[in-house]
């Protein structure tokens, strides 16, 4: 285990408010700060904290939104998801695997079956050609979680279009009740 007791840590956490993957790794980088690892958690609603970000960003012409953890010494970095051998991978210096090519992207309809099952396809190839990363989830893990997700963002538009409609009624009455077309 490396501690960095005698200099300043290398290591950044940049996370944000609302990102479910940091809300994952939260608390493996608790566990490892505890056990003896310096990593800085920078929120990203922090100013100077965003500015940093963008600066690190470009200068190891990362394109990563959160959680992105990167050592500033040498801009070896993990963006998005990661488990906590990775995260302790990356804190001792070790290399991390890297996918072979970007991932599937995820069905634009979740009620679309045929969407589904040509994501779930493409993804499991995609996963077999990349199995030298560990921990990958399963097409049936990540369309679960996805889904749910997206029903809940259906659920929240549908709830605020019959509010709007409830406004749009009430106030098309005040208007007749107060003369005005």
């Amino acid at each position: 285990m490396s501690k960095k007791s005698k200099k300043e840590s290398t290591l950044y956490y940049f996370h944000s408010v609302g990102c479910a993957f940091c809300k994952q790794i939260d608390p493996i980088i608790e566990k490892l700060n505890s056990n003896g690892y310096d990593i800085f958690k920078l929120d990203l609603s922090e100013t100077d904290n965003d500015g940093l970000y963008k600066e690190i960003k470009k200068k190891y012409k990362i394109e990563c939104g959160t959680p992105l953890l990167v050592d500033v010494s040498n801009g070896k970095h993990i963006c998005g998801q990661a488990n906590e051998s990775m995260i302790e991978s990356w804190a001792k210096g070790e290399e991390i695997p890297k996918p072979l090519s970007p991932a599937p992207p995820l069905p634009q309809n979740f009620d679309d079956e045929e969407q589904i099952e040509k994501f779930k396809d493409a993804y499991e190839k995609w996963k077999d050609e990349n199995n030298h990363i560990p921990n990958l989830h399963t097409a049936e893990q990540i369309i679960k979680r996805y889904k749910t997700q997206w029903e809940a963002r259906k659920n929240q538009q549908q709830s605020l279009d019959g509010r709007v409609s409830s406004i749009e009624e009430k106030l098309d009455r005040l208007m007749n009740h107060l003369g005005v077309k």
